[in-house]
C-alpha cells in the first residue's frame, strides 16, 4: 500500500527551484518510513536502498544513497569525483524532525530536475533510522518538554543505551553498524539530526558543529570561514532564526552562553578524529513540528548548497587534512573551556521572571512570549587542550585485549600482527590516581582525571601482538583512544580494568620472615621504610601497613598490576622498518 507523505509541492520562488514544504504533526513509522524509501529506489535510477546491518534489536539498519549516474559504491562515487554527505536520522527517535526532512529531501532532489543539481558534485546518504528499536517504541510522553509530534520513538536502543554517547566504547551492535559503514563510505560531512533541550528563545534552530581547532587546520578553515556562514546566510534568507547551540552559565541565556564540547564519545567528536565537518541540526523543542522539519530540510539543502558550489576546496581542504593529521608530531588532548576569550552574541530571546509556583509555592522560571527581547549574551565557544601529547612511532597493543584491537579495525585504523617475536624499546605507563563516577554511566563507571607515569623498558613483543604505526589519516583517533589519560579513551571506558586488581597476596605469617631478610639484603628499602614510618605515625602503628610496604617493592609483587597495557614504541627493530 502506498503511503503519502505529509509535506505539500508548491509552486513558489525557492532560488530558481520549487518549494518543498512540509506541514502537519504527525511523524511515520520505520515500517512505513522504510516503504517510502523502497518506492523511491523503484521508482528512481538515481537512487538505491542499502541495509548495512542490524540494530541490538534485531531490526535491520538502511541506507539511503543518491547519487546520479556515479553508481552506490563508496569506490564509485569517489572515482567520479564526488564528495559524500552522510546524514544520520532517529540517533534518538523521540526527535525525529531528520526522518521527515530526509524523506523530503529524498524526493525533492530526485523528482526536481533543479534540485537534484545540488547532487552534481556530491552523493548524499541517508540512514533513514538508525536507532530502530528504539523508533518502534512509540508513544507520546517520553518527550515531556517538546511540542509534538503526536506519537514518536523512545531516545534509548533496545539495551537501553544512548547511541549518541557510544560512539568510541561501542557497546551497542547499532555503533559497530553504523562506524563500519561510516569507515567504508569515509564521508566529507556528517550531518546528524536532533531536538534540543534548554532555555527558551525564538530561534528554531541550533547548529553544532565541530570545533575547528579539532579538525586539520584547512578542513577547519573551510568548516568556520566558508560553509558556516552559509548556513547562517540561507537559513536567514529563507527565514529560519538560527542560533549556535549552547549551554547556560546559569539559568537563563542573560547568564552567558558556552558552546556544547563535544568530545570523542559523541558523532560529530568521533567523526572530527577522521577530518569529517561533524553538523548536528538542534530544532528548538518549543517550536511547532511543522517548523521543525523544514527547518532541519532547509538546513540540509544549505549544506548541499555549499558542498555543491565548492567542491574542488572542500576535496582540497579533506585531502590536506588527512595529510596534516598524519604529519604532525604531537596531539592536543582533554579540551577545556577557554573562559577568558569571550564574544557578545546578538541573542533573541523572552523576558525571563521568577514567579510562585502552583506546584511547590515556590518560586519558578518562566518566559514570557508576549515580551521578545533583542539583546547581547556572552558567548563563551574557544577550547584548549590540556594535555599535549607527542607522537609515538607506533603503539604495541597485546593481542590478548580483543576488545580493543576490533574497535580499532572497526574504525578503519591500519593494524600490523607480529609474525614473530621482536624485541622493543618502548614507553610504558603506570596507571596512577583517577576518579571513577559513582553512578553507572551509559553501562560503564567511568573513570576521569586519570593519571600516570612513565618509565622506558625493553620488551618483547609476541607473535600476535599489533603494532599500530602511526603517521597515519587515523592518528588522532588511535591516541585519543589508547593514551592512558585520553578523557575518552578505552581506559576511561573499563577496557583494561582488569589491570586494576590485585591478583596475588601474603599470609602476614609467612611473609614476616621473608620481608625481614629483605630488609636486611637491601638498606634502600630499609631506609625508604625508616623515613616513612617517621613521616606517618599511623603507618608506623600499622604492621600490615608496613608489610604491604615491603611487598609491594619486593620480587613477590605482580608487575601487571596497574601496568597499562599499551606500549608506546620509540624504535622499531630495523626488520620492521619502512614496511
Amino acid at each position: 500500500m502506498r503511503w503519502s507523505l505529509p509535506f505539500t509541492f508548491a509552486l513558489l520562488p525557492f532560488l530558481g527551484h520549487a518549494q518543498w514544504t512540509y506541514s502537519g504533526d504527525t511523524t511515520p513509522t520505520w515500517e512505513q518510513v522504510i516503504a517510502r524509501y523502497q518506492e523511491l529506489d523503484a521508482r528512481h535510477g538515481g537512487a538505491k536502498l542499502l541495509t548495512i546491518g542490524a540494530d541490538d534489536g534485531g531490526q535491520p539498519i538502511h541506507l539511503f544513497v543518491v547519487s546520479d549516474g556515479s553508481g552506490f559504491t563508496p569506490d564509485s562515487i569517489r572515482a567520479a569525483g564526488k564528495n559524500i554527505l552522510w546524514v544520520t536520522n532517529g540517533i534518538h527517535p523521540g526527535e525525529p524532525d531528520g526522518v521527515d526532512a530526509s524523506l523530503m529531501l529524498a524526493q525533492a532532489l530526485l523528482e526536481s530536475d533543479q534540485l537534484m543539481g545540488l547532487a552534481v558534485h556530491n552523493a548524499i546518504c541517508i540512514v533513514p533510522m538508525y536507532n530502530v528499536s528504539g523508533a518502534v517504541e512509540r508513544g507520546s510522553h517520553s518527550r515531556a518538554n517538546q511540542l509534538g509530534p503526536m506519537e514518536y520513538g523512545f531516545r534509548a536502543n533496545a539495551l537501553n543505551l544512548d547511541l549518541n554517547r557510544d560512539f568510541i566504547k561501542m557497546d551497542a551492535q547499532n555503533t559497530w553498524t553504523l562506524v563500519r559503514a561510516l569507515t567504508a563510505w569515509d564521508p566529507d560531512v556528517y550531518f546528524e539530526t536532533h531536538v534540543s533541550n534548554g532555555a527558551d528563545h525564538r530561534y528554531v534552530m541550533e547548529l553544532l558543529t565541530t570545533q575547528d581547532d579539532k579538525l586539520g587546520p584547512a578542513m577547519g578553515r573551510f568548516m568556520r570561514d566558508q560553509l558556516v556562514p552559509d548556513l547562517y546566510a540561507w537559513m536567514d534568507r529563507k527565514g529560519f532564526a538560527m542560533c549556535p547551540y549552547f549551554e547556560t552559565v546559569a539559568d537563563v541565556p542573560d547568564s552567558g552562553l558556552v558552546g556544547f564540547y563535544d568530545s570523542p564519545r559523541y558523532s560529530t567528536g568521533y567523526n572530527a578524529l577522521f577530518d569529517r565537518i561533524g553538523i548536528l541540526s538542534e530544532t528548538h523543542m518549543l517550536k511547532t513540528y511543522a517548523d521543525r522539519v523544514n527547518a532541519t530540510f532547509h538546513l540540509m539543502l544549505a549544506t548541499l548548497a555549499t558542498m555543491n558550489e565548492h567542491p574542488q576546496e572542500l576535496r582540497a581542504a579533506r585531502k590536506q587534512a588527512k595529510a596534516y593529521t598524519a604529519s604532525m608530531e604531537e596531539l592536543g588532548l582533554n579540551w577545556e573551556l577557554d573562559t577568558t576569550v569571550v564574544e557578545d552574541l546578538p541573542w533573541k530571546g523572552y523576558a525571563a521572571s521568577m514567579e510562585p509556583s502552583k506546584v511547590s509555592g515556590l518560586l519558578r522560571l518562566r518566559y514570557d512570549h508576549a515580551r521578545p527581547v533583542d539583546t547581547m549574551v556572552p558567548w563563551m565557544d574557544t577550547y584548549r587542550p590540556s594535555l599535549v601529547k607527542q607522537k609515538p612511532v607506533a603503539y604495541l597493543v597485546p593481542r590478548q585485549w580483543h576488545a580493543v584491537i576490533d574497535r580499532l579495525e572497526a574504525s578503519g585504523v591500519k593494524l600490523e600482527p607480529l609474525v614473530t617475536e621482536f624485541k622493543l624499546v618502548v614507553e610504558q605507563d603506570s596507571i596512577g590516581a583517577f576518579t571513577t563516577v559513582q553512578q553507572p554511566y551509559e553501562g560503564h563507571y567511568l573513570h576521569r582525571r586519570v593519571q600516570g607515569s612513565t618509565v622506558s623498558a625493553e620488551v618483547i613483543a609476541h607473535a600476535g601482538d599489533v603494532l599500530v604505526r602511526m603517521g597515519q589519516p587515523t592518528d588522532r583517533y588511535v591516541m585519543e583512544t589508547l593514551e592512558l589519560t585520553a578523557e575518552d579513551g578505552f581506559f576511561a571506558w573499563n577496557f583494561f580494568d582488569s589491570r586494576l586488581q590485585q591478583k596475588e597476596w601474603f599470609s602476614d605469617y609467612v611473609f614476616e620472615d621473608i620481608a625481614a631478610d629483605l630488609l636486611e639484603q637491601d638498606p634502600a628499602l630499609k631506609a625508604a621504610l625508616e623515613t616513612r614510618r617517621t613521616a606517618d605515625p599511623s603507618f608506623a602503628a600499622d604492621a600490615w601497613a608496613q608489610l604491604l610496604f615491603i611487598y609491594q617493592r619486593s620480587p613477590y609483587f605482580e608487575k601487571s598490576y596497574r601496568q597499562y597495557p599499551v606500549l608506546r614504541v620509540v624504535t622499531l627493530p630495523a626488520e620492521l622498518r619502512g614496511r
